[in-house]
């Protein structure tokens, strides 16, 4: 199992991040990863709709011949093998779910996706993280488990969870980026041709360079401002956030873990609004960039849809993407019932998450939950 201190871990991770930097660089990312967990090939998928559409494929083992299975049939067989779009919006980004956990084998045989595509390659089972979906974005990485290879055990699970923040944060930014990729041939050009807000720090917090987004936020202290040389979030629902997130950027990828993946925080007009934090140190392809440059703050612009009480609560207390999705549910006033039924688990594995966001946060009733969503709720 890769932990974090785990050298092989921070050799993944690192190339995650590389990825951000040189796209290409997704095919070795995802190869190092299935390698290290002895699963067979790989896929992501990152797209988005609207005004500036984009999209990201990158296939690792997959013979060419099955690369062509993407077409409407295909992924709506595809999506019916997960149990269809109403099931896969309960599955709780980040978190890593395996196919045979969520879906009845005994559908699988009468699905076109698995009898073009993973009977012919030998695949028993497939491990996925999803890792943005929102409503113009979606973007997800499978890894394909061979049936020779036997079940996916609960190490790999264990080992995906501790590269899935960083897969995601990789994908929001790479998100971000790829518009501006278009006008641009190096990451500081895309970075500087990028709409949202790009801030180049060092290990103090100083700037070192801005783009013209992050230029006009400083200009306005809002919501990036300078105090005494060091740069901060306007309204930070949970203080301290970013220089904790930078600190952890300069200390090595693996502490970064879900810190600086979402740091809520309201604009002075009461906006909600997201930072995201990349590290810069030891990455590969950053010619170019200062050396003095850390980390990169990103404040998107018609980013996913906030969810401040959560993403502030989660910083908090180090909730894990399925407890975060629990509290979410308790806060909006779901029954354990409507709570099992909305996240696909049994009654049983509800009341473990539950207990588990009891005991980190330190409350023992659903209401002192609410109590607590309410106490970092933004005013307004």
């Amino acid at each position: 199992m890769l932990d974090k201190p785990d050298p092989e871990a921070l050799r993944l991770i690192g190339l995650i991040y590389d990825s951000v930097i040189n796209p290409e660089a997704w095919h070795d990312a995802l190869d190092g990863i299935r390698r290290a967990f002895g699963l067979h090939n790989s896929e992501l998928s990152l797209s988005a709709m609207g005004p500036e559409p984009f999209s990201i494929k990158v296939a690792v083992n997959v013979p060419q011949v099955y690369r062509g299975l993407n077409g409407p049939e295909y992924s709506m067989e595809a999506m019916r093998l997960w149990g269809g779009p109403e099931q896969i919006s309960r599955i709780p980004l980040e978190e890593p779910v395996i196919l045979s956990s969520v879906s009845d084998r005994a559908n699988w045989h009468d699905n076109k996706y698995y009898l073009d595509y993973g009977v012919p390659q030998g695949l028993n089972d497939i491990a996925a993280i999803f890792l943005t979906r929102d409503r113009r974005r979606i973007g997800a990485v499978a890894f394909g488990q061979l049936e020779s290879s036997g079940p996916i055990v609960a190490s790999t699970v264990d080992g995906l969870r501790v590269l899935a923040p960083h897969l995601r944060r990789a994908a929001i930014i790479s998100g971000i980026l790829e518009t501006g990729r278009a006008a641009a041939t190096t990451f500081e050009g895309a970075l500087d041709a990028t709409r949202s807000g790009v801030a180049l720090v060092d290990a103090d917090l100083g700037i070192v360079h801005a783009n013209a987004a992050a230029r006009a936020m400083l200009d306005a202290g809002d919501p990036l401002v300078l105090k005494a040389g060091r740069v901060e979030l306007v309204g930070e629902l949970v203080a301290g956030q970013l220089e904790a997130a930078i600190k952890a950027a300069t200390e090595g990828d693996a502490r970064l873990g879900r810190r600086g993946l979402a740091i809520p925080a309201v604009r002075k007009q009461g906006a909600p609004f997201v930072a995201h934090v990349m590290p810069l140190e030891n990455r590969s392809g950053r010619a170019g960039l200062p050396l003095r440059a850390v980390a990169a703050v990103f404040v998107a612009e018609d980013d996913e849809e906030p969810q401040l009480e959560v993403d502030a609560v989660s910083l908090l207390y180090g909730l894990t993407p399925m407890e975060a999705r629990v509290f979410e549910l308790i806060v909006k006033g779901h029954t354990t019932n409507e709570m099992a039924a909305a996240l696909s688990i049994a009654p049983s594995t509800l009341k473990t998450h539950t207990l588990r966001l009891f005991d980190k946060t330190g409350r023992r009733r659903r209401s002192e939950l609410v109590r607590l969503a309410a106490q970092v709720r933004p005013p307004g």
